[in-house]
Protein backbone atom coordinates (compact mmCIF):
# COMPACT_ATOMS: atom_id res chain seq x y z
CA UNK A 1 0.00 0.00 0.00
CA UNK A 2 2.54 2.52 0.62
CA UNK A 3 4.36 1.46 -3.07
CA UNK A 4 0.60 3.10 -3.91
CA UNK A 5 0.70 5.76 -1.80
CA UNK A 6 4.01 7.26 -3.56
CA UNK A 7 3.07 6.24 -6.83
CA UNK A 8 -0.16 8.25 -6.61
CA UNK A 9 1.15 11.52 -5.73
CA UNK A 10 4.69 11.24 -7.38
CA UNK A 11 2.70 10.88 -10.75
CA UNK A 12 0.29 13.81 -12.36
CA UNK A 13 -0.39 11.42 -15.48
CA UNK A 14 -3.97 11.15 -16.33
CA UNK A 15 -3.48 7.74 -17.28
CA UNK A 16 -1.66 6.46 -14.06
CA UNK A 17 -4.12 8.31 -12.00
CA UNK A 18 -6.28 6.07 -14.05
CA UNK A 19 -4.47 3.24 -13.66
CA UNK A 20 -4.21 3.68 -9.46
CA UNK A 21 -7.98 4.43 -9.54
CA UNK A 22 -8.46 0.95 -11.30
CA UNK A 23 -6.10 -0.69 -8.65
CA UNK A 24 -7.91 0.93 -5.82
CA UNK A 25 -11.49 -0.20 -6.95
CA UNK A 26 -9.99 -3.76 -7.47
CA UNK A 27 -8.52 -3.95 -4.00
CA UNK A 28 -11.61 -2.90 -2.18
CA UNK A 29 -13.70 -5.20 -4.24
CA UNK A 30 -11.88 -7.89 -2.73
CA UNK A 31 -12.22 -6.07 0.94
CA UNK A 32 -16.16 -5.87 0.56
CA UNK A 33 -16.04 -9.62 0.04
CA UNK A 34 -13.83 -10.22 3.14
CA UNK A 35 -15.42 -7.43 5.63
CA UNK A 36 -18.55 -9.57 6.24
CA UNK A 37 -15.93 -12.67 6.97
CA UNK A 38 -13.89 -10.16 9.22
CA UNK A 39 -15.33 -7.08 10.38
CA UNK A 40 -11.56 -5.98 10.97
CA UNK A 41 -11.27 -5.30 7.32
CA UNK A 42 -13.78 -2.56 6.98
CA UNK A 43 -12.06 -1.12 9.84
CA UNK A 44 -8.47 -0.84 8.17
CA UNK A 45 -10.07 -0.22 5.01
CA UNK A 46 -11.17 3.16 6.24
CA UNK A 47 -8.14 4.02 7.93
CA UNK A 48 -6.52 3.45 4.79
CA UNK A 49 -8.58 5.53 3.13
CA UNK A 50 -8.13 8.32 5.59
CA UNK A 51 -4.20 8.14 5.13
CA UNK A 52 -4.81 9.02 1.72
CA UNK A 53 -6.74 11.94 1.97
CA UNK A 54 -4.35 13.24 4.45
CA UNK A 55 -1.87 12.45 1.86
CA UNK A 56 -3.03 13.79 -0.65
CA UNK A 57 -2.45 17.31 0.73
CA UNK A 58 0.90 16.80 1.69
CA UNK A 59 1.59 15.10 -1.40
CA UNK A 60 -0.03 17.27 -4.13
CA UNK A 61 2.38 20.04 -4.61
CA UNK A 62 5.70 17.08 -5.07
CA UNK A 63 7.61 17.56 -8.67
CA UNK A 64 6.83 14.88 -11.27
CA UNK A 65 10.58 12.04 -10.62
CA UNK A 66 10.99 9.62 -13.50
CA UNK A 67 6.93 9.71 -14.88
CA UNK A 68 7.73 7.70 -18.31
CA UNK A 69 9.21 4.60 -15.93
CA UNK A 70 5.64 4.37 -14.15
CA UNK A 71 4.07 4.17 -18.19
CA UNK A 72 6.46 1.15 -19.23
CA UNK A 73 4.34 -2.12 -19.69
CA UNK A 74 7.13 -3.46 -17.18
CA UNK A 75 5.28 -1.35 -14.61
CA UNK A 76 2.05 -2.50 -15.27
CA UNK A 77 2.39 -6.14 -15.24
CA UNK A 78 4.46 -5.46 -11.63
CA UNK A 79 1.24 -3.53 -10.62
CA UNK A 80 -0.97 -6.76 -11.73
CA UNK A 81 1.01 -8.58 -9.86
CA UNK A 82 0.28 -6.74 -6.74
CA UNK A 83 -2.89 -7.01 -7.27
CA UNK A 84 -3.22 -11.26 -7.77
CA UNK A 85 -0.53 -11.91 -4.62
CA UNK A 86 -3.07 -9.52 -2.18
CA UNK A 87 -6.02 -11.63 -4.00
CA UNK A 88 -4.46 -14.39 -3.70
CA UNK A 89 -3.75 -14.16 -0.10
CA UNK A 90 -6.90 -13.14 0.51
CA UNK A 91 -8.36 -16.20 -0.97
CA UNK A 92 -6.01 -18.99 0.76
CA UNK A 93 -6.97 -17.13 3.94
CA UNK A 94 -10.75 -17.11 3.81
CA UNK A 95 -11.15 -20.24 1.50
CA UNK A 96 -9.63 -23.24 3.21
CA UNK A 97 -10.93 -26.57 4.43
CA UNK A 98 -9.89 -28.53 7.76
CA UNK A 99 -10.06 -32.47 8.56
CA UNK A 100 -11.32 -34.10 11.72
CA UNK A 101 -10.75 -37.53 12.17
CA UNK A 102 -11.56 -40.01 15.14
CA UNK A 103 -9.68 -43.61 15.90
CA UNK A 104 -11.08 -46.97 16.97
CA UNK A 105 -13.00 -45.67 20.35
CA UNK A 106 -12.71 -42.29 20.30
CA UNK A 107 -14.99 -39.44 20.47
CA UNK A 108 -13.96 -35.97 20.28
CA UNK A 109 -16.03 -32.62 20.25
CA UNK A 110 -15.04 -29.83 17.55
CA UNK A 111 -16.74 -26.30 18.11
CA UNK A 112 -16.53 -24.49 14.45
CA UNK A 113 -16.12 -20.97 13.53
CA UNK A 114 -19.85 -20.31 14.04
CA UNK A 115 -19.88 -21.37 17.78
CA UNK A 116 -21.61 -25.00 16.37
CA UNK A 117 -20.37 -27.80 18.14
CA UNK A 118 -20.01 -31.11 16.50
CA UNK A 119 -19.34 -34.60 18.58
CA UNK A 120 -17.85 -37.28 16.11
CA UNK A 121 -18.18 -41.09 17.22
CA UNK A 122 -15.75 -43.86 16.32
CA UNK A 123 -13.81 -43.78 12.93
CA UNK A 124 -15.51 -40.52 11.61
CA UNK A 125 -14.10 -38.05 9.71
CA UNK A 126 -15.64 -34.23 9.28
CA UNK A 127 -14.14 -31.96 6.17
CA UNK A 128 -15.21 -28.38 7.17
CA UNK A 129 -15.13 -26.23 4.17
CA UNK A 130 -14.44 -22.41 4.28
CA UNK A 131 -15.08 -20.15 0.94
CA UNK A 132 -14.97 -16.21 0.64
CA UNK A 133 -17.68 -16.68 -2.63
CA UNK A 134 -19.91 -18.93 -0.72
CA UNK A 135 -22.05 -17.57 2.77
CA UNK A 136 -23.67 -21.19 3.18
CA UNK A 137 -22.12 -23.17 6.11
CA UNK A 138 -20.29 -26.55 4.40
CA UNK A 139 -19.08 -29.88 5.99
CA UNK A 140 -18.81 -32.87 4.54
CA UNK A 141 -19.19 -36.09 6.85
CA UNK A 142 -18.25 -39.63 7.04
CA UNK A 143 -19.18 -41.97 9.44
CA UNK A 144 -21.01 -40.29 12.46
CA UNK A 145 -21.68 -37.23 14.51
CA UNK A 146 -23.40 -35.39 16.30
CA UNK A 147 -24.80 -31.59 15.60
CA UNK A 148 -25.55 -28.83 17.63
CA UNK A 149 -26.19 -26.06 15.14
CA UNK A 150 -25.75 -22.43 15.97
CA UNK A 151 -28.96 -20.50 14.11
CA UNK A 152 -27.42 -17.38 12.65
CA UNK A 153 -29.99 -17.41 9.91
CA UNK A 154 -27.09 -19.04 7.04
CA UNK A 155 -28.06 -22.45 5.99
CA UNK A 156 -25.68 -25.30 7.37
CA UNK A 157 -25.39 -28.50 4.99
CA UNK A 158 -24.06 -31.48 6.16
CA UNK A 159 -22.95 -33.40 2.71
CA UNK A 160 -22.34 -37.21 3.04
CA UNK A 161 -21.76 -39.82 0.18
CA UNK A 162 -25.36 -41.23 0.28
CA UNK A 163 -27.14 -38.08 0.65
CA UNK A 164 -27.37 -33.97 1.66
CA UNK A 165 -28.69 -33.00 5.35
CA UNK A 166 -29.49 -29.17 5.56
CA UNK A 167 -30.53 -26.88 8.67
CA UNK A 168 -30.50 -23.59 10.04
CA UNK A 169 -30.48 -24.59 13.63
CA UNK A 170 -31.07 -27.71 15.34
CA UNK A 171 -29.83 -30.83 17.29
CA UNK A 172 -29.53 -33.75 15.27
CA UNK A 173 -27.22 -36.98 14.89
CA UNK A 174 -26.02 -38.22 11.30
CA UNK A 175 -24.91 -41.51 10.65
CA UNK A 176 -23.36 -43.27 7.88
CA UNK A 177 -22.40 -46.97 8.48
CA UNK A 178 -22.94 -50.17 5.99
CA UNK A 179 -23.89 -48.37 3.15
CA UNK A 180 -26.95 -46.54 5.01
CA UNK A 181 -27.69 -42.80 6.56
CA UNK A 182 -29.66 -42.81 9.66
CA UNK A 183 -30.55 -39.09 10.71
CA UNK A 184 -32.77 -38.47 13.79
CA UNK A 185 -33.48 -34.87 15.35
CA UNK A 186 -33.80 -33.89 19.24
CA UNK A 187 -34.66 -30.41 18.49
CA UNK A 188 -35.41 -28.23 15.51
CA UNK A 189 -35.97 -29.74 11.83
CA UNK A 190 -33.64 -30.84 9.10
CA UNK A 191 -34.19 -31.42 5.42
CA UNK A 192 -32.94 -34.56 3.75
CA UNK A 193 -32.69 -34.83 0.49
CA UNK A 194 -31.14 -37.47 -2.17
CA UNK A 195 -30.71 -37.03 -5.88
CA UNK A 196 -31.29 -40.34 -8.19
CA UNK A 197 -32.31 -40.67 -11.24
CA UNK A 198 -32.95 -36.37 -12.18
CA UNK A 199 -34.52 -35.40 -9.59
CA UNK A 200 -34.40 -34.38 -6.05
CA UNK A 201 -36.76 -36.02 -3.16
CA UNK A 202 -36.54 -34.17 0.17
CA UNK A 203 -37.99 -35.16 3.50
CA UNK A 204 -38.50 -32.67 6.27
CA UNK A 205 -37.32 -34.10 9.81
CA UNK A 206 -38.99 -32.39 13.09
CA UNK A 207 -38.25 -32.85 16.76
CA UNK A 208 -38.36 -36.84 17.50
CA UNK A 209 -38.18 -38.00 14.47
CA UNK A 210 -36.28 -40.85 12.64
CA UNK A 211 -35.06 -41.62 8.88
CA UNK A 212 -33.16 -43.95 7.14
CA UNK A 213 -31.83 -43.90 3.97
CA UNK A 214 -29.90 -46.59 2.02
CA UNK A 215 -26.88 -45.88 -0.97
CA UNK A 216 -29.14 -45.00 -4.66
CA UNK A 217 -32.49 -45.10 -2.54
CA UNK A 218 -34.42 -42.65 -1.72
CA UNK A 219 -35.36 -41.52 2.40
CA UNK A 220 -37.82 -43.15 4.01
CA UNK A 221 -40.65 -41.89 5.70
CA UNK A 222 -40.30 -39.85 9.08
CA UNK A 223 -41.13 -41.89 12.43
CA UNK A 224 -40.82 -41.80 15.89
CA UNK A 225 -37.89 -42.15 17.85
CA UNK A 226 -38.23 -45.50 19.98
CA UNK A 227 -34.91 -44.11 22.27
CA UNK A 228 -35.30 -42.00 25.18
CA UNK A 229 -31.77 -41.26 25.68
CA UNK A 230 -30.08 -40.94 22.01
CA UNK A 231 -28.33 -40.75 20.77
CA UNK A 232 -26.93 -43.40 22.50
CA UNK A 233 -23.57 -43.53 22.08
CA UNK A 234 -23.12 -40.22 23.62
CA UNK A 235 -24.37 -41.11 26.96
CA UNK A 236 -22.27 -44.58 27.26
CA UNK A 237 -25.12 -46.91 26.01
CA UNK A 238 -25.77 -49.09 22.72
CA UNK A 239 -28.62 -47.77 20.78
CA UNK A 240 -29.43 -49.62 17.40
CA UNK A 241 -32.32 -48.75 14.66
CA UNK A 242 -33.16 -51.98 12.32
CA UNK A 243 -29.81 -53.12 12.30
CA UNK A 244 -28.94 -56.58 11.23
CA UNK A 245 -26.57 -58.43 13.84
CA UNK A 246 -23.47 -58.95 11.74
CA UNK A 247 -23.61 -54.52 11.23
CA UNK A 248 -24.19 -54.27 15.16
CA UNK A 249 -20.75 -56.76 15.41
CA UNK A 250 -18.89 -54.90 13.10
CA UNK A 251 -19.50 -51.29 14.83
CA UNK A 252 -19.05 -52.95 18.63
CA UNK A 253 -15.40 -54.41 16.95
CA UNK A 254 -14.59 -50.71 15.36
CA UNK A 255 -16.28 -49.28 18.79
CA UNK A 256 -14.32 -51.38 21.64
CA UNK A 257 -11.00 -52.71 19.25
CA UNK A 258 -12.34 -56.57 19.86
CA UNK A 259 -13.06 -59.30 17.60
CA UNK A 260 -16.51 -60.68 17.21
CA UNK A 261 -17.35 -64.04 15.65
CA UNK A 262 -21.03 -65.41 14.71
CA UNK A 263 -20.85 -68.70 14.64
CA UNK A 264 -24.62 -69.31 13.68
CA UNK A 265 -24.49 -67.60 10.17
CA UNK A 266 -28.76 -67.49 10.19
CA UNK A 267 -28.35 -65.11 13.00
CA UNK A 268 -26.35 -62.43 10.73
CA UNK A 269 -29.51 -60.81 9.00
CA UNK A 270 -31.53 -61.22 12.04
CA UNK A 271 -32.66 -57.24 12.34
CA UNK A 272 -32.65 -55.68 15.70
CA UNK A 273 -33.86 -52.51 17.16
Amino acid sequence: FNFLYRLRYRNSSHDTDDLIRKTENAIESIVRRIKAVDPETDDQWRRMQKILESTQGICGEQSVVSRTIFLKPAFSFALACVILIIGGIVWLRYSSSRIYKTMKGQHTTITLQDSTEVTLNYLSELKVNRSVLDKKRRVSLKGEAFFHVRKNGTPFIITTDIGKVQVLGTQFNVRIRDEKMEVAVLSGSVQVSVFKDGRDSSIILTKGQISLCARNEYPGLPVSLPFSDYPGWLHGKITTYRLSLESICRNLESQFDIRIKIENPQLSGATIT
